[in-house]
């Protein structure tokens, strides 16, 4: 534990978090991406900060990425500060925290390369959120249909669309049918040619 009473584990060396229980979750959430992920092609956008899943990224595949770091992607259009063309851009676990995740995206496809690839994830709405809650930090949570809704009016074309289960199994019923559930939807698509648009 560190001063401020925060644990950093491992791959969770950057991120804080609250409890084992949460950074157990975060690996597997990480294990879970990295399969996800192939060979990243360069030069590659993170969208926000440094993190360590980019660096385990970073070091897996010999690359460097770039961030957008602290700037507010709600109001900042990417191709202002991060203008590309990008071979790769990631998002992972982003889109659940803006408002507008369709203007985001749309800035995506600016700085992307017409071959690019976009990698993203977000979590999976729970079909029981009246039983679960959702966190109060997400604007929004997707069910797979709405991300390929949004993604298409962004002018995505959906490659490949995976759903997987990242929850720690724990004691008590709540956490185990949490492990029942498929809670992270992971994405990787290109842009629509501007041909088909």
């Amino acid at each position: 534990m560190t001063a401020a009473g925060i644990s950093r584990t491992g791959i969770q060396s950057e991120v804080p978090v609250e409890s084992e229980d949460y950074a157990r979750a975060s690996q597997r959430r990480f294990a879970v991406t990295l399969r996800h992920v192939g060979p990243l092609r360069e030069p590659i956008l993170d969208l926000g900060p440094p993190n360590a899943l980019a660096r385990l990224l970073e070091r897996r595949d010999a690359v460097h990425i770039v961030h957008t770091d602290e700037h507010d992607l709600d109001r900042e259009p990417i191709v202002g500060f991060q203008p590309g063309p990008f071979a790769t851009i990631t998002a992972f676990e982003i889109f659940e925290h803006l408002m507008n995740p369709l203007l985001v995206l749309d800035g995506c496809r600016q700085v992307l390369q017409p071959e690019g690839r976009l990698y993203l994830t977000v979590p999976q709405r729970h079909p029981h959120e009246w039983l679960f809650g959702k966190s109060p930090e997400h604007f929004h949570e997707f069910a797979p249909d709405e991300l390929r809704w949004l993604l298409d009016k962004a002018d995505f074309e959906i490659e490949r669309l995976a759903l997987a289960n990242t929850s720690e199994l724990g004691a008590g019923i709540r956490p185990l049918l949490r492990r029942l559930f498929k809670n992270l939807i992971l994405v990787r698509c290109r842009p629509r040619p501007a041909s088909e648009r």
